[in-house]
């Protein structure tokens, strides 16, 4: 089953390109705006096609991304980090 996305942001115009013989796409110097070498593609009732940058993450880290819970607990601990409040932790004292 495809997955559906809903999109209300808006899109400027980067140039235009041509699909070749074998209905590829090369996206040329574009490609390096997006940083990276994976994409999703998705395709509308009009045809319109958004072509969205991915990055993969190894399986065994995938289970943050999962929990919510967690990944709020690190985003706000890394948010602490920034702003200087840390204090320095016992390890012995969690044994």
């Amino acid at each position: 089953m495809a997955k559906s996305i809903h999109v209300e942001d808006d899109f400027e115009e980067v140039g235009s390109k041509t699909v070749d013989d074998r209905n590829r796409l090369v996206l040329g110097a574009l490609q390096k705006t997006l940083e990276v070498k994976r994409v999703k593609v998705y395709v509308n009732s009009r045809g319109e096609i958004l072509i969205r940058p991915m990055v993969e993450i190894p399986a065994s880290e995938s289970w943050l991304y999962e929990n919510k819970k967690a990944l709020a607990s690190v985003k706000r601990g890394l948010e602490q980090s920034a702003k200087g409040k840390v204090k320095e932790l016992d390890i012995k004292s969690l044994e």
